[in-house]
């Protein structure tokens, strides 16, 4: 039995460092595969984020600048909420049946990938004044919403599935 908890719980510390998922700096936390959408003008953007949860502020740091983007104690933090998309892989299923052509085993793959969906997971998260919506990746989803709870004493409102809107990667 021993051998067994031993074994999960290096799978599970394997898995997170393997992944870059979250490491912890003394009392902070910090979270790599999360994106943040943003209105500019008519059109959403999403820009690749590090969320920093440290002993009393939560910050939303840009990967590529490293410039703060938002940044709230965590007695200001009102509300949490979470949901995710369920879009379809047509564009990975079509690229793959062009593929085909070339190297027809790949149709056995594309065909049955074009018709399955994958999730987007999102976590919006409101101020009194402020908000940010986030896009959290599947791998860290799981760690990061506990996290977020842990260290600003609000609980995350599951939503389940909203419809998705189109989103320009940045």
């Amino acid at each position: 039995m021993k051998c067994i908890q031993r074994s999960v719980g290096f799978v599970t510390l394997f898995v997170l460092v393997a992944n870059g998922i979250a490491f912890s700096n003394g009392n902070s936390y910090t979270f790599e595969n999360i994106e943040i959408v943003e209105a500019r003008g008519e059109v959403l953007r999403e820009t690749s984020v590090r969320v920093v949860f440290d002993e009393t502020t939560m910050r939303v740091i840009s990967r590529s600048s490293g410039t703060v983007i938002k940044e709230w104690s965590y007695d200001k933090i009102k509300s949490a909420e979470y949901s995710y998309t369920k879009n379809p892989r047509w564009k990975t299923g079509l690229g793959l049946g062009a593929a085909g052509i070339l190297f027809p085993p790949l149709l056995l793959i594309a065909i049955p990938l074009g018709f399955t969906k994958h999730r987007r997971h999102w976590v919006t998260i409101r101020t009194d004044d402020d908000f940010a919506v986030l896009k959290v990746g599947k791998g860290i989803r799981k760690v990061f919403m506990p996290a977020f709870e842990t260290r600003t004493s609000v609980q995350i409102k599951h939503s389940g599935m909203i419809s998705s809107a189109k989103v320009k990667s940045e």
